[in-house]
């Protein structure tokens, strides 16, 4: 933030004038007096009691203008401390009476506000946006700091306020500079997490625009498919978010699936979905190295899954429900060493709300839950915690830790299962090759520095790394004959790197120490990722 220092030359010229013209009335001669009243004249921002503990260890007898000046001095540097950072604070001419001394308050007022620069972001808008500057106000310049950390909170604009003298004696004048980019972003990437009887790239792109309205709306649409063969996945997602005035934000979104995966056993499972859905995010008062959110949020899901013995026929189990879920997240920074991520989501449905009583098979009717596994209920309620710890070394190497998990108060669909296995999870393992009711992941990773100083002049960072994972999953009320747990371990090498205007890459191989499904304990697994963001 640039300032320019109230008062100009001419206000000062004054002030040192009125210091000279000061001749007290009682002991003139000797250069005393009593001082036993401090009037201050042109002041709307500090209170009385603030004003009065300031001036009080000034007043008393047998004074002189070194007094009176002190007492100038320590109120002004009361406004300033306060926050009022264009307040000053000079002794007028005058002569004492009765032991009562004038000072006069010159708040620096706003007198005349400009924004400049803004090329895709509306002027009317920024001067909303920050009213603590507004003509005619005196500026409090901590709530300015936070609504121009609210006007830069988005990566496409950067506004900077500049303050000069104004015209009128005592005021200021503010230009804020704005140094804006088109709010237009974009990413796409190929990678190979594939799940077990399907091809093995996927392609993801997604388009995002992030100032509709000139409201700072955001709107973001995004594909996945896979290039070898469409039919095994194809997915939609819209994502829409928006600013409230209380500083929250609403969100909305959907998505469609579309996939088809082959064989796993005896078993075909053939599954399409729609999700549309609905969330609150508040973000709550920060303190230093702490930052949290609220999210509360409900969906709407809809299913339509066949499950196929081979040589028997399918049965269709549709469902649709209307799930709700309430989150929580936190950040703790520890110095620049280390930090500590939280997630945590408690997600349930109730009975009734939109799921209703199907023909499971001829003449059986039950609720779509109980078709689709058995013994699972619509009165579901699961939580799922997420914690991940980075300290880093002076020496650059940092180790990273994650703890991720869930509890289920019973038997779960599939939809809403817990699972395990892939670059998220335990790498070296397809993805999403297991599932449970209950689960939990670990994993640890030693990074070294980043490399990128030994290479190319485009490479932003290099990092290598170590990992190794597990997984252990555990299925509520198993049929006859079928896995109640799940085991995976794994361990391996890899690197990261970012760098030529926004290309970013990712490859591990991974060694897995368990067989689970088609995957064979010691069968190493290459995972990769390269993608290019703007």
């Amino acid at each position: 933030m640039l300032l320019s220092r109230m008062p100009s030359i001419a206000t000062l010229l004054l002030a040192i004038f009125a210091m000279l013209c000061f001749v007290p009335a009682q002991a003139a001669e000797e250069g005393r007096f009593d001082l036993f009243e401090i009037v201050v004249e042109g002041n709307s921002v500090l209170s009385t009691a603030q004003i009065e503990k300031t001036v009080y260890p000034f007043l008393g007898e047998n004074k002189n203008i070194a007094d009176v000046e002190a007492a100038r001095t320590a109120l002004e540097k009361a406004y300033q401390s306060s926050g009022y950072l264009t307040v000053f604070v000079d002794i007028p001419e005058q002569k004492v009476q009765n032991g009562v001394v004038r000072l006069r308050v010159t708040e620096g007022q706003v007198e005349r506000l400009r924004v400049t620069g803004s090329r895709y972001y509306s002027l009317g808008a920024i001067r909303e946006k920050t009213p603590e500057l507004a003509e005619g106000s005196v500026p409090y310049f901590p709530e300015v700091q936070k609504q121009l950390a609210a006007v830069n909170r988005g990566g496409d604009r950067r506004v900077t306020p500049v303050l000069r003298p104004g015209l009128s004696p005592g005021k200021v004048e503010v230009d804020l500079k704005v140094d804006d980019s088109l709010p237009v972003h974009g990413n796409v990437e190929l990678n190979n997490r594939y799940s077990a009887g399907t091809s093995h790239t996927r392609l993801n792109a997604n388009l995002r625009y992030d100032n509709l309205w000139q409201k700072e709306h955001s709107l973001s649409i995004g594909i996945q498919t896979a290039p070898e063969n469409t039919d095994d996945t194809s997915v939609l997602l819209a994502n829409y978010v928006w600013p409230l005035d209380s500083g929250d934000y609403m969100a909305v979104y959907g998505l469609i699936s579309n996939s088809d995966v082959a064989a796993v056993g005896d078993v075909n499972v053939i599954g399409s979905g729609k999700i549309f859905g609905l969330r609150f995010i508040k973000p709550l008062r920060a303190r230093e190295g702490f930052f949290h959110t609220l999210t509360l949020g409900v969906d709407y899901k809809n299913f339509k899954d066949s499950v196929t013995l081979q040589g028997a026929g399918s049965i269709d189990t549709p469902i649709s429900y209307l799930p709700f879920m309430f989150g929580y997240e936190a950040t703790l920074m520890h110095g620049a060493q280390s930090m500590t991520q939280f997630t945590s989501a408690l997600n349930f449905n109730l009975r009734g709300l939109a799921d209703e009583e199907v023909e499971c098979v001829p003449g059986f009717y039950i609720n779509e839950f109980g078709c689709k596994r058995w013994q699972a209920e619509a009165n579901y309620a699961f939580l799922r915690l997420d914690v991940k710890h980075t300290h880093t070394l002076e020496s650059g190497w940092s180790l990273f830790g994650r703890l991720l998990g869930q509890v289920a108060s019973g038997p779960l669909i599939s939809n809403e299962q817990f699972s395990a296995g892939g670059v998220d999870t335990v790498r070296g393992y397809t993805e999403s090759i297991a599932a449970g009711d209950n689960g939990l992941v670990a994993g640890l990773e030693l990074r070294t520095p980043s490399l990128s100083k030994w290479t190319y002049e485009q490479l932003d960072e290099l990092t290598l790394f170590a990992f190794a994972e597990g997984a252990s999953l555990s299925v509520l009320k198993p049929l006859p004959g079928q896995i109640d747990q799940y085991d995976l371990y794994s361990a391996g090498l890899g690197l990261r790197f970012k760098g030529w205007g926004g290309v970013s890459g990712y490859l591990d191989l991974a060694y897995p120490f368990e067989t689970i499904s088609q995957v064979e304990a010691g069968d190493t697994r290459l995972n990769f990722r390269l993608g290019y963001e703007w």
